[in-house]
């Protein structure tokens, strides 16, 4: 890819040849690249912590929950989620995946991305037929909207806040049970 600016703009194609700084996340957003900084450490932990529960859950139904990789929702949309659940045991070398084999995406909101997490990211996703969404509201305590594909468009079907134990349903027929906060600070013995 050249650095001039495309006037059609770009494709997953083009965003998928992109070698990204150090640092730095690259997202192809309605035919623009879009480069933001790497999450901070809190966002990463929570994400990381939310992957390995899940990944616990989904494996017994040869599902892989993982982060960062990228995902090709549409011609001229790509994101990298923080959290992704598909549908199938990934190669090691995999960067980027189809939106078909993807069952959950999860998204943990920053000061930066309030409005894309929102609006934007879970709009392509329900048009791209992503089953399940669930966005990571960290504030002083984690809350946890969790969202199923009904008819084109994401329902809510759980909100979880911290302090409680809740059940949730993840791909695969399997149920997640914790609290939110235990996704944020000290983790316990």
């Amino acid at each position: 890819m050249t650095s001039a600016r495309r006037l059609d703009g770009y494709t997953v194609e083009d965003w998928e040849s992109v070698d990204p700084e150090p640092g730095h996340r690259i997202e192809l957003h309605d035919g623009r690249i879009v480069v933001s900084a790497a999450p901070a450490l809190g966002h990463q932990r929570v994400a990381d912590r939310l992957c390995r529960l899940l990944d616990d859950i989904v494996t017994a139904s040869g599902m892989e929950a993982v982060t960062a990789v990228g995902v090709r929702v549409a011609p001229r949309v790509g994101y990298i989620p923080d959290v992704v659940v598909v549908t199938e045991l990934l190669p090691a070398d995999t960067t980027v995946v189809d939106v078909g084999l993807v069952a959950l995406v999860v998204e943990v909101v920053s000061p930066s991305t309030t409005r894309t997490d929102r609006l934007t990211k879970p709009s392509a996703y329900a048009a791209a037929g992503v089953p399940e969404y669930w966005r990571v509201e960290i504030g002083d305590e984690p809350v946890i909207y969790c969202y199923r594909l009904d008819q084109g468009a994401y329902v809510e079907t759980a909100t979880l806040t911290s302090g409680d134990h809740h059940l949730v349903d993840v791909p695969g027929g399997g149920v997640a049970t914790f609290d939110p906060a235990d996704l944020i600070g000290r983790r316990k013995r």
